[in-house]
């Protein structure tokens, strides 16, 4: 990873700042975004001791000005990004559909998917002048077709990764051979969102983000879950 010019959204707590510690250690540089001002103060605090290879942007991905934020803070340090992890996102949901409070739906998919495309998009520019860049979609197992059609709780967050999955593959065909797009499940973690009766930890999500970063760039449009890649 060394030298490898990263941006990660929701970098300020959870799977970000481990994944983005795990970076910053292997000799990355590091563009980390978060929209809690307190949290992303303690991760520039954290991340001081790797001396100007760690910056941060405070910003909500939901909102539309904050792709163009992002876009501008990477092009002042970099001529190019090669590797965007999209990892912000928010959790929950009601029983079911039919249980779900109005606007919760709107506001998942606004959150885990418009504000992930509306920031690929703006750094394509520099994802196309980085070396072997890549694009990895945070997704999860709970929005597999599998999951999906099984399970009907927290629809608004299952549906929202769907999507997200269906713009890996999108994305993935439009830029083949010239950007690899994977989605990656990062485990059922130990987090905020993720509760403390989840399964796994974040070294399981960084560990599983630096195996898909040193990936081949043929492996695109692929869902990356450890033993079980490749569909989604």
């Amino acid at each position: 990873m060394a030298g490898r010019r990263v941006v990660i959204t929701g970098a300020s707590r959870g799977v970000g700042f481990e994944v983005a510690r795990v970076f910053l250690s292997e000799g990355a540089e590091v563009l980390g975004t978060g929209r809690n001002r307190a949290n992303l103060r303690r991760a520039d605090e954290w991340f001081s001791v790797f001396g100007k290879a760690w910056s941060s942007v405070l910003t909500d991905i939901a909102s539309p000005a904050a792709p163009r934020l992002i876009a501008r803070a990477a092009a002042r340090r970099w001529r190019g990004v090669d590797i965007l992890l999209n990892n912000a996102a928010i959790g929950g949901g009601a029983p079911s559909l039919a249980n779900s409070v109005a606007g919760d739906l709107e506001r998942h998919i606004e959150v885990n998917c418009f504000g992930m495309n509306r920031l690929t998009r703006a750094l394509l520019p520099l994802l196309l002048k980085g070396r072997r860049p890549r694009v990895i979609n945070v997704s999860s197992g709970a929005g597999s077709l599998w999951s999906v059609s099984r399970d009907m709780s927290m629809p608004e967050y299952r549906l929202s990764k769907w999507f997200v999955n269906g713009l890996t593959m999108m994305w993935a065909n439009a830029l083949k051979g010239r950007v690899s797009v994977v989605a990656m499940d990062p485990g059922w973690v130990k987090t905020d969102m993720g509760g403390q009766g989840a399964t796994d930890w974040t070294t399981l999500s960084s560990r599983r983000a630096l195996e898909i970063a040193l990936l081949p760039l043929k492996v695109t449009g692929t869902y990356q879950s450890g033993k079980n890649s490749g569909g989604f």
